[in-house]
């Protein structure tokens, strides 16, 4: 019984310690619950800037829901004003391209539908171009053969036109395994204008597996033909 029970909290605990997505790059990976988010990759760092995105700023937490889902998402951190930019009265921008898989480590439940939110942290001071922008697509294979869901977050303000959509979710079948590959692109124009992406978060749903009725009538079949030979004995 005790043996159980370990098992049961370690594959149920939390990781709350912030790990730099530096060190997921690097072969880490994060249990989260019952999912395993690993096979982390990083895709492009462009910038207007001549230097490259220190990965070491960007921290990233799992986030426990309690439920059905014993903490099912992550929460990223950017410190040090990583994704920052500032005007220099032409044009700066900020192309930050990762993937990771997210997998299940419990046989009995499957992955299905996710969200992505960009907090209130995400700030900008426009007067013509200035924009934050997350695009975030989901696949069923490694090669992103298959695309099953795309989600896209933004505040932006391009020559006057405002735009703020902090929430997006995608729908998609259970699945044991996806793959997420997430674009982040930062903007800023003319001088005093900024933009500054502070965290972002985003969760996995999940549901139970559950025998077709068919199967479980033939389990029940099963069970009382052995019942009868039993007593037959």
């Amino acid at each position: 019984m005790r043996k159980i029970l370990l098992i049961a909290s370690l594959l149920f605990s939390v990781n709350v310690c912030a790990t730099p997505i530096s060190t997921l790059f690097n072969g880490g990976s994060i249990v989260v619950g019952d999912k395993l988010f690993d096979q982390w990759e990083l895709i492009q760092d462009i910038s207007s800037n001549p230097f490259s995105v220190n990965t070491d700023d960007i921290d990233v937490t799992s986030l426990a829901d309690g439920g059905l889902n014993p903490g099912s998402g992550l929460h990223f951190e950017i410190l040090n004003d990583a994704f920052t930019l500032e005007g220099n009265d032409s044009y700066t921008f900020l192309d930050f391209m990762f993937s990771f898989r997210v997998s299940v480590l419990d046989p009995i439940f499957k992955i299905k539908d996710n969200s992505l939110y960009l907090t209130d942290s995400a700030l900008i001071n426009p007067t013509s171009l200035t924009s934050i922008f997350i695009e975030e697509k989901i696949y069923s294979d490694p090669n992103r053969g298959n695309e099953i869901g795309t989600k896209n977050v933004e505040r932006s303000d391009i020559f006057g036109q405002q735009n703020e959509k902090l929430f997006d979710s995608a729908n998609f079948s259970p699945t044991d395994e996806i793959w997420v590959t997430k674009n982040i692109l930062l903007e800023a124009g003319d001088f005093g204008e900024f933009a500054s992406l502070r965290s972002f978060e985003q969760r996995f749903s999940q549901v139970s597996v559950v025998p077709e009725p068919s199967t479980l009538i033939l389990f029940s079949l099963a069970l009382v033909s052995l019942t009868l030979r039993r007593k037959s004995k």
